[in-house]
């Protein structure tokens, strides 16, 4: 019984730490808390874990939700430990719902960086656009997500070196909004 009070309590100062980085209320965070535990009960959600529930907010098919999923629980997982943990998981849908563009551009550019290492590559780019058409149900054959990546690249590669970094990604996006539409899946 020891254990459970202790699972479910969040010490105050997570809450603070929470309420400064997501600008949510201590009760809206003790509400997702407990949600989290419900679908979650030891803290931690795995991959498996997090597109079943991932899939729960979403209206598309299995089959085309289950890829982007993977993108997303990708970004979601700051420590890049195979696991989001609650603040991963609160941080992550706060900034994505309800952030600046910045901070989700932010996001978006960490679902692209498959491989971790601050840059995105056309290769991963052309990965996360083509899930996106997937689960939009958008036609590869108008616009494949080689062109469209192209496209994208020769707008923002400001220095052609062929990979955006973080700074090239958001400042290029933010410079040319309608990109926003073509390449995150956090748009509202």
């Amino acid at each position: 019984m020891g254990n459970k009070v202790e699972k479910n309590h969040i010490d105050q100062s997570v809450i603070d730490k929470l309420i400064e980085d997501t600008g949510l209320e201590r009760e809206v965070i003790i509400a997702w808390r407990k949600q989290f535990l419900l679908a979650c009960p030891s803290g931690k959600m795995n991959r498996r874990k997090f597109y079943k529930f991932y899939r729960t907010l979403r209206v598309e098919s299995d089959e085309k939700v289950k890829e982007i999923a993977n993108f997303v629980f990708a970004a979601f997982d700051r420590d890049s430990n195979g696991k989001i943990d609650f603040t991963e998981f609160l941080c992550g849908y706060a900034i994505t719902s309800l952030g600046t563009t910045r901070q989700k551009l932010d996001y978006v550019f960490a679902l692209y960086d498959k491989d971790k290492n601050n840059s995105i590559d056309r290769k991963e780019m052309i990965r996360v656009i083509s899930a996106m058409y997937d689960l939009l149900g958008k036609s590869k054959i108008d616009y494949p997500p080689e062109r469209c990546v192209e496209d994208v690249f020769s707008l923002i590669d400001v220095n052609n070196d062929r990979s955006l970094t973080k700074d090239e990604f958001i400042d290029g996006v933010m410079n040319n909004p309608y990109l926003s539409d073509i390449i995150s899946p956090f748009n509202e």
